[in-house]
């Protein structure tokens, strides 16, 4: 994540790159939303590419 926040290079992110460990202490990255939501794994490199997830996200929404 550190990598894709300090290569997409925006304005609003400089706060977190300088204070990483504080940004991310208060993530939650072991509990899924309340609400209804669909998590897309965009890790370089990640198992499945964007392209096939999607197409999996939007059957399983059409269906």
């Amino acid at each position: 994540m550190h990598e894709y926040i300090e290569q997409r290079d925006a304005p609003r992110d400089g706060w977190k790159l300088a204070n990483w460990d504080e940004y991310t202490a208060g993530l939650n990255t072991e509990d899924p939303p309340d609400a209804a939501h669909v998590t897309i794994d965009n890790r370089l490199g990640a198992a499945v590419s964007l392209a096939d997830q999607t197409r999996r996200t939007l059957t399983r929404l059409m269906t």
